[in-house]
This record gives C-alpha cells, sequence and structure tokens, in this order.
C-alpha cells in the first residue's frame, strides 16, 4: 500500500477530545462548515458586516482557494513574502492601509511575528489565523486574533471538516444547507479508500482517487458559507488527538534522524518543537520533478503544496516565487507505523545514490 494520499473514514472515540476548546481556547462562537474555504469566506461575510474599508494583506505562498476568497468577496489585497524557512517578510508601512490581516502556518509550524499581529489589532486591523496547516499544534492557534479558520481534512477522514472560530462575540451571518451531492462524492471517495486502505487493491485507489478530484473541482465552483454535516462534526468532537499528535511527531523525529543527507534535497525545518504536530514533512528540493518520480514509483506519493495563485505575479515575491518551484513534501501521518517510515529512507537513500 502507497505511503500517503489522502484520509479514508477512521476510527473516533465515544468520549469527547474537546477539538474547540484544545486548539482554539480563546473562541466564543464555532461554525462547523463543508470545507476550508467556506469558513474562511464565512468570516469574511462577518466581518464585512463592519469592514468598510476592504483591504487584506495576505501571505504570497498559500493556496489559491484562499485567495480566492477574498477575491470572491470584492477585497483589495496586499501580499507577503516568505523565505525559504517560510518565515513571513511582514512590511509595517502597510499597516495604516489595511483593514484585515490573514496569518497562517506552515507544515504544523508557525513562523510568523507574533509582535507585528499586535502592532495590527492595536492599529484596528482585524486578524484571522488560518490554523490548516498547524490544526494539531499546541501552538497552532494565536491568542490575539479575531477570527480562526480551519480544513481538517487535510488531518483526518472527514467529507466537511471546516470550523469557524469568532474569538470575542457570535457570528452573524447564518450559514447557508451543505450541498448534498457534493458531500455524496466525498462520502465516496473517503469509503472507497478505506476500503482500498484495507485491501490493497488498486483500482480502488484509483477510484477513490478520481471522486476526490471530482469533489474538489466541484468545490471550487460552489462554494460559499455552506455548513457541515453531523456525522463529520461528531468525528471530530471525537477524534484522538493525543493519538494522532504522538504518532506525527514519531513519524517526523525519526525521518529528521534517518533520512540521508543531501545538499539537493534539504528539510524546511530541522528541528521538532514541542509545540508543534507535524502535517507533512517538507523540503526544498533542487530537481524537484526527478525526486517526485522516484517517489511516485516507489508508491510514495509526494505532494506539492501549492502552485501559484492566478491572482498574485509571484515575480514580486522573489522568496515565494523560489519556495513554490522548489518544494514538496511527504506524508508522515498517524496511520503509518516506523517500519513505513524506513522504507521512505530507503527510497531517499536509494536516490540519493543514483543520483551521486
Amino acid at each position: 500500500m502507497e505511503i500517503g494520499g489522502f484520509f479514508p473514514y477512521e476510527e473516533s472515540m465515544e468520549t469527547e477530545t474537546n477539538y474547540a476548546l484544545r486548539m482554539c481556547p480563546s473562541a466564543t462562537d464555532m461554525k462547523h462548515l463543508m470545507s476550508g474555504r467556506c469558513a474562511i469566506y464565512y468570516c469574511l461575510q462577518d466581518s464585512m458586516l463592519a469592514d468598510q474599508k476592504r483591504v487584506a494583506y495576505l501571505p504570497s505562498y498559500t493556496c489559491e482557494t484562499v485567495t480566492g476568497c477574498f477575491v470572491k468577496a470584492n477585497y483589495e489585497l496586499y501580499y507577503y513574502d516568505v523565505d525559504e524557512h517560510l518565515v513571513p517578510q511582514f512590511d509595517e508601512t502597510l499597516i495604516d492601509k489595511i483593514s484585515f490581516l490573514l496569518i497562517t502556518g506552515y507544515y504544523g509550524f508557525s513562523t510568523f511575528d507574533p509582535e507585528f499581529v499586535r502592532k495590527c489589532r492595536c492599529h484596528g486591523v482585524t486578524v484571522m489565523q488560518d490554523t490548516t496547516h498547524t490544526a494539531l499544534s499546541p501552538s497552532g492557534c494565536f491568542s490575539d486574533v479575531d477570527y480562526v479558520a480551519v480544513s481538517l481534512r487535510k488531518w483526518m477522514g472527514v467529507i466537511s471538516g471546516g470550523l469557524a472560530f469568532k474569538c470575542g462575540g457570535t457570528f452573524h451571518v447564518p450559514p447557508l444547507p451543505a450541498d448534498e451531492h457534493h458531500l455524496s462524492v466525498r462520502d465516496y471517495a473517503l469509503s472507497t479508500r478505506h476500503e482500498y486502505e484495507h485491501t490493497n487493491v488498486e483500482e480502488l485507489n484509483k477510484k477513490s482517487l478520481d471522486a476526490f478530484w471530482n469533489a474538489e473541482w466541484e468545490l471550487r465552483k460552489i462554494y460559499d458559507i455552506q455548513e457541515g454535516d453531523p456525522k463529520s462534526l461528531e468525528t471530530i468532537l471525537h477524534y484522538p488527538i493525543d493519538n494522532a499528535i504522538e504518532k506525527r511527531r514519531k513519524n517526523f523525529a525519526y525521518l529528521l534522524k534517518h533520512l540521508p543527507k543531501n545538499p539537493e534535497v534539504r528539510p524546511v525545518f530541522t528541528e521538532l518543537p514541542d509545540d508543534v504536530c507535524p502535517m507533512f514533512f517538507p523540503f526544498l528540493v533542487d530537481n524537484r520533478s526527478a525526486l517526485m518520480e522516484h517517489l511516485a514509483a516507489n508508491e510514495i506519493p509526494p505532494k506539492i503544496y501549492w502552485p501559484v495563485p492566478p491572482f498574485i505575479d509571484i515575480t514580486g515575491y522573489p522568496g515565494a516565487e523560489y519556495v513554490y518551484s522548489h518544494i514538496m513534501s511527504i506524508c508522515c501521518d498517524q496511520r503509518f507505523s516506523e517500519e513505513e517510515m524506513k522504507k521512505v529512507v530507503a527510497v531517499f537513500e536509494d536516490y540519493r545514490d543514483k543520483n551521486s
């Protein structure tokens, strides 16, 4: 079976594990949405009730679906660059021009400067944090924000994984009903993926992947502020958080220690702080296509987060431009054991030996 791929349905716990309280303790209201972009757009709709200026400051290294929410909401956009360690390069001269700041972490790690965020809030700027990449990191949710949005489908097997949090007051926008057809496609994808992971029948893997991408492309067309389904929320509220954190950290630490040193394949993060739960294991790679082909041929499907969004001229952000063209990642999540991590190491060793 491949080491990677999207999540199937998983077992949850009988008792609640208090995801919202643990991962966003400053929240005063929460809504469950159909997806992460629905959650972002929902927060924007609530914020726009008071924000007449509507000028946002976004990361230049981000998903087009994130930026697309602001485009759909007719915000004027500024972007900040990132360096090779994914640290934002904020421009303080823009604080007086903006009314909205979006901050995010990457691959489990929070890299932004909290003092800049506080300065923005002191100047009346609304702050939203996208915790999709830091959803299970104890440090993932910053206390000095107005909104938090997250997509949990990157972390667990649910068909609607968007959560929107408001930190101070309650939401004043009613969500729309869920799109039942869309959720049925995702249900088929997760159910078929679950069957594949228990049978290793490749045809099931292909069917689940086709359904997954059909749902992804459909979502780009239909997303709004649709609510999620009750079954997914039940899974989120009963998800075995501690088990997932422990396994992800163990797998990431194993890769950090045992992956071969190769100047052409460089881990983005070379340490694992106590307050981090990794999402994936990211690298900056000189010959990315060659490594990705090698991994895929050995049943380790690599990921690229993300293609450059169509809304930005990336040549104006050299750090992000470099990251977009060199970054890739592999899975190290709770589905996989040390034995699978050993296989990953062996495949990287083979790549190094063939290209040295």
